[in-house]
């Protein structure tokens, strides 16, 4: 039995997409968190992101979600501004995204932002805050639009 991380019904779109990390990250502060407080070493909202971005550059499973965030700890957790290097191991995912929170919940806001996103998304600004998942940037976005372009590939 092959796990999902989110349903097929999330549709993304096949182009490049601008988004506001800030704003991503305070819709997944909305998403209830019904772990146990006892020992938790992520907020529930970093976690979720990591998600997304590993769903983004596109992982499936809550293995190549850990997998994926495994190879780009120093980025993520410096992103994050995370106290270690260390990314949840797929037992975390697994339990996060199986019982910590419920998929229904955070997949209708991750869909009501990029939606949102998207229909706002030609509307670029200079100094954006440029993220490439795949490891590919488009060309010359650098010199038009960002100050700087984050990298996780």
């Amino acid at each position: 039995m092959k796990e999902k991380t989110l349903s097929a019904s999330l549709s993304l779109p096949k182009e490049a997409l601008l988004f506001d990390l800030e704003a991503l990250y305070r819709c997944l502060q909305t998403v209830p968190d019904r772990r146990r407080q006892q020992g938790l070493r992520y907020p529930l909202a970093t976690l979720l992101l990591i998600g997304v971005f590993a769903k983004l550059a596109g992982q499936d499973s809550s293995r190549a979600m850990a997998h994926w965030a495994a190879l780009r700890a120093q980025e993520l957790s410096h992103l994050f501004h995370l106290k270690r290097e260390q990314m949840p191991h797929y037992s975390t995912w697994s339990r996060v995204l199986g019982h910590g929170v419920e998929p229904e919940k955070v997949e209708t806001i991750v869909g009501h932002f990029f939606a949102t996103t998207l229909s706002l998304s030609s509307q670029r600004t200079r100094g954006s805050l440029h993220l490439a998942l795949d490891g590919k940037t488009d060309a010359g976005e650098r010199s038009h639009w960002g100050k700087r372009v984050a990298s996780i590939s």
